[in-house]
């Protein structure tokens, strides 16, 4: 005779029984997928746009582009311990392998660092064969009376043509020749209109589409005018678009290919156009001018800064560390960044280790002047670690060349968000947040040029 199966089954005991889960496991594991899911989208989002460029980590580290602060273990997790900086160019050894210890020698060797620079990095800067003039084609008062605005046109024209771009200024309205106001001059990234909310300011040559006022956070007219100083932008897009294809369609168009120019040689070139106008304005304290800019325009206010002595204080904010790192891209064409680099840049791919530049060396091409460095706790991209230690690496040429007080030795872990570490000759903040310029920088970048400038 068969045997039934569930009349064998002896009732009232749970032996064969499945299992329930709880609802509320149900809800973990349903908050479990979304973030694997989450994360999933993420990476393969990130790598559709940056292909093989990135490694895995450093895919982990662009979480912070997305503006949202990221839990203190996630940061130390793609951080990391400790670095090693393979093959790092040092900053007092000369191409002959001599040490430099004196004002002289390091003058010598600056130049080599420079030229290093341009031939490894952001190339030439066109520095004869064009006119440039400037016309103010609109001011007035603004900020209810508190500043000044003034709207110049700056046309840069060679015997090919003339290209142009529009300069927006504020500055207080009481600065005067006898009491002349310090200046930040920066390029933004989608046009003038977007800087302010002020229905006076003229569209930039480049922009299309913008929202008025949009990106003012990153430009907080009313704190600058109220520290006492001004400033001054336009768009980078006028002087190359940020676009492979196209980015010698403007300033690049008017000179030959004699020397070879990428798009930082154009950004830079512009802050420096634009300093010239500066330099012609009654109420600017020509002494105490300052760069800015934030990610890759912390890079363009970098090299104006390493290609201008006029400029007193460099800023960057984001702009990224060392290209030795976990985190750092690697050196590939990817069709998005082509045109920031030179063609010898491209030969280390695969061999970054190797290039013979890092950002230690334009640090170091900023002094003997002044040097702010920030980024966020969550801007994992932009590795706050290597921002910080190629800072400490750089500060060598202000204390043992010229005599300066430079910011104590420490590890990136030694720093507080939100307490800027500063001395005379370099100052570093680390705010808290992602990928952004904040009213934290600005507010500490007002407070150094005021305090030593």
């Amino acid at each position: 005779m068969k045997t039934n199966y569930k009349e064998g089954v002896t009732k009232g005991t749970n032996k064969n029984r499945k299992k329930k889960i709880p609802w509320w496991g149900k809800v973990l594991i349903i908050i479990l997928c979304l973030i694997i899911g989450f994360l999933s989208f993420s990476v393969i989002t990130i790598r559709h746009f940056v292909g093989d460029s990135l490694t895995m980590r450093g895919t982990l580290a662009m979480a912070g582009y997305g503006g949202k602060d990221l839990p203190a273990w996630y940061q130390k997790m793609v951080l990391g311990g400790e670095r090693d900086y393979e093959g790092l160019p040092e900053l007092l050894i000369d191409g002959n392998g001599k040490e430099v210890t004196t004002e002289e020698e390091y003058q010598q060797r600056k130049k080599e660092l420079l030229d290093l620079y341009k031939k490894y990095m952001y190339g030439e800067i066109p520095s004869k064969g064009y006119t440039t003039s400037f016309e103010v084609v609109e001011s007035g008062t603004a900020l209810d009376g508190a500043a000044i605005r003034q709207q110049v046109k700056i046309t840069v024209a060679t015997e090919t043509g003339s290209v142009d771009t529009m300069m927006l200024v504020y500055i207080p309205a009481d600065a005067e020749e006898t009491d002349p106001c310090k200046m930040f001059v920066g390029l933004n990234f989608s046009g003038n209109t977007t800087v302010w909310n002020d229905e006076n300011i003229l569209p930039s040559a480049s922009e299309e589409g913008t929202t008025r006022g949009s990106d003012s956070e990153a430009w907080p007219l009313e704190d600058i005018i109220s520290a006492d100083c001004g400033i001054a932008t336009m768009s980078y897009n006028d002087w190359a678009a940020d676009n492979a294809d196209t980015y010698r369609e403007r300033l690049l168009s008017l000179f030959d290919d004699e020397k070879e120019y990428t798009a930082y040689s154009a950004w830079a070139f512009g802050i420096m156009r634009g300093v010239d106008y500066l330099y012609s304005m009654d109420g600017v304290n020509k002494e105490a001018i300052a760069s800015v800019g934030h990610s890759r325009l912390a890079r363009v206010s970098l090299w104006a800064g390493a290609n201008d002595e006029r400029i007193s204080l460099v800023t960057a904010g984001g702009g990224g560390g060392y290209l030795r790192t976990p985190l750092s891209a690697k050196i590939t064409r990817d069709g998005n960044s082509d045109h920031w680099f030179t063609q010898a840049y491209f030969d280390f791919e695969g061999k970054e280790t190797e290039i013979p530049v890092d950002t230690n060396i334009i640090y170091a091409l900023i002094a003997n002047r002044h040097l702010f460095v920030s980024t966020g706790d969550s801007d994992l991209a932009s590795d706050p670690v290597s921002c910080y230690d190629a800072l400490q690496n750089a500060k060598v040429i202000w204390s043992d060349i010229y005599g300066e007080d430079v910011i104590d030795d420490g590890t990136y872990w030694d720093i507080k968000t939100g307490e800027p570490v500063i001395s005379e000759s370099v100052a570093f903040l680390l705010h808290k947040g992602a990928h952004q310029i904040t009213i934290d920088d600005w507010k500490h970048y007002l407070e150094y040029i005021n305090q030593y400038l």
